[in-house]
């Protein structure tokens, strides 16, 4: 009965925004051992010698002992109730096995938008967070354009940056490329950053998820050397975005480095 639940709660997470969802009803913790096993080319983590399923139901087979490693961890950290917000890995793992591995396309589907206004294709007019755009984003962009063989709008004052309707279909066919693992954790790096760009950098290239913090939270960060911090939800809210960016970092790597993340 506690898995069920905790299952439907897994569930909840995933369809919420991961960054600013409420926290769940708590559940005790119904375990006490914590193990890994291997199935196949496969791992899959145990609680009491029973695997996890995801929230309908299928196995949590995960694609490398690094990932596995990871999951385990955050089930044995687990205090007498349980966190799923604190289980990123395992949220992803439920993820991509439920939601992006049976449909694909609906998940590029879900970030293409964030391309089409993607945040680090706006340019202010205000002199000094212009030039800070410019330094920061500019090369970002640079990088995308030819990581994609595409070609970005740029848009200033209160337009759109109106990409080339050949950017988006080619950016859609390279993602569609990508399996089930790669696509969840840039679908969630992607809602997280509010740009496709910045989640494609976290994965693609030798990017931290410090760096995805900055170029995401520029704006906000300028704002915040000007004005000052508002204490609390922006302090909750950089530590939430920064545990997903390294979760997002290191499971969209796994088909490359699958045991680089072990224990």
């Amino acid at each position: 009965m506690a898995m069920l639940r905790l299952a439907s709660t897994l569930r909840h997470v995933a369809r919420r925004g991961l960054v600013t969802a409420t926290r769940p009803k708590q559940i005790k913790r119904f375990y006490e051992e914590v193990s890994i096993e291997p199935n196949g080319d496969l791992f899959r983590v145990l609680l009491d010698g029973k695997v996890i399923k995801t929230p309908k139901g299928t196995t949590l087979d995960l694609p490398g002992v690094g990932v596995a490693h990871r999951v385990a961890q955050e089930w044995r950290a687990q205090g007498e109730n349980l966190e799923p917000l604190e289980m990123p890995f395992t949220t992803l793992g439920c993820t991509a096995l439920d939601i992006t591995k049976k449909d694909p396309e609906g998940c590029i589907d879900r970030m293409l938008p964030f391309l089409e206004m993607d945040t680090v294709c706006f340019q202010v007019e205000e002199e000094f967070l212009a030039e800070r755009q410019l330094q920061e984003w500019g090369p970002l962009r640079e990088w995308f354009q030819t990581e994609y063989s595409v070609k970005l709008g740029l848009a200033t004052g209160l337009g759109s940056p109106a990409h080339p309707e050949e950017t988006m279909v080619r950016v859609a066919e390279q993602l569609l490329a990508r399996d089930a693992w790669e696509l969840c954790a840039l679908e969630i790096a992607t809602q997280t950053a509010k740009s496709l760009i910045v989640a494609s950098a976290l994965l693609d290239r030798t990017t931290s998820a410090e760096e995805a913090m900055r170029w995401a939270q520029l704006e906000e960060n300028f704002q915040i050397e000007r004005w000052g911090m508002v204490e609390g939800d922006h302090d909750v809210t950089e530590s939430e975005m920064l545990k997903w960016f390294e979760a997002c970092r290191h499971f969209g790597k796994v088909h490359r480095h699958s045991n680089e993340l072990s224990e």
